[in-house]
């Protein structure tokens, strides 16, 4: 299994949109590089469409990109999970989100240093699971982030590590979370519930992905929220 990531723009006015690129982390943006998306009035554009556009040079793993979007222009992040079957099984790679599809954050600024991002719902309720957490270090030089994982019912701290995140760079980490709760007898039936604080020294940004663990044979993502205005 892996994930990946599409940008999707939608505009619902009667005039035409320009959906301007600013930069992109994780090496910049290449010379050459589509920095004007427009967006037909009433249509939809999807970045996935228009590949290798927002792509780093170097073609990093993660990366996250900078834009300013017209009033009124709706600007979704979907991730997809997609099935991957190296050799021996006669199938390329499958970049199709055939596992299901969820939503990612958009941002619309930056978290000052220092201040906690609280990431609600680390968890897939009873379903065992761990987390990746993802970090976009903006400031000037290299950054500390840490994460916290709390059992939601007490607030107990199940487990704490610290990463190095370059500037101008989007990192992930994986496996933090795989620590079960252990709620007290006398606590509400909601005993699953995690959710992870981020800290970050620098200007930065943070999300939270959720896995199963074990990876079930067969899973695949049976739910989804639409995103509204």
């Amino acid at each position: 299994m892996s994930w990946h990531d599409d940008l999707i723009f939608h505009n619902p006015t009667t005039q035409e949109a320009v959906v301007h690129l600013l930069g992109l982390s994780n090496g910049g943006i290449q010379a050459g590089d589509r920095t004007d998306v427009i967006v037909p009035a009433g249509r939809t554009v999807s970045l996935k469409d228009l590949l290798p556009a927002w792509e780093p040079p170097e073609a990093p793993l993660l990366w996250v990109a900078h834009f300013s979007v017209p009033d009124g222009i709706l600007a979704v992040s979907r991730g997809g999970a997609d099935v991957e079957c190296p050799s021996p099984c006669g199938a390329p790679p499958n970049p199709f989100p055939n596992l299901g599809a969820f939503s990612m954050p958009i941002f619309r600024s930056l978290v000052p240093p220092g201040k906690p991002q609280i990431h609600m719902g680390a968890d897939l309720g009873t379903l065992g699971s761990r987390f990746n957490t993802g970090v976009y270090n903006a400031g000037p030089v290299a950054a500390t982030a840490t994460v916290e994982v709390f059992q939601a019912c007490d607030d107990t701290l199940l487990e704490a590590r610290s990463f190095s995140v370059s500037t101008d760079t989007a990192m992930q980490f994986g496996g933090l979370g795989s620590v079960p709760t252990h709620c007290p007898a006398q606590t509400p039936l909601n005993t699953w519930l995690r959710y992870a604080r981020v800290t970050v020294d620098q200007p930065s940004l943070s999300y939270v992905v959720n896995v199963a663990d074990p990876f079930p044979s067969g899973f695949m993502i049976p739910l989804g929220v639409a995103i509204g205005p």
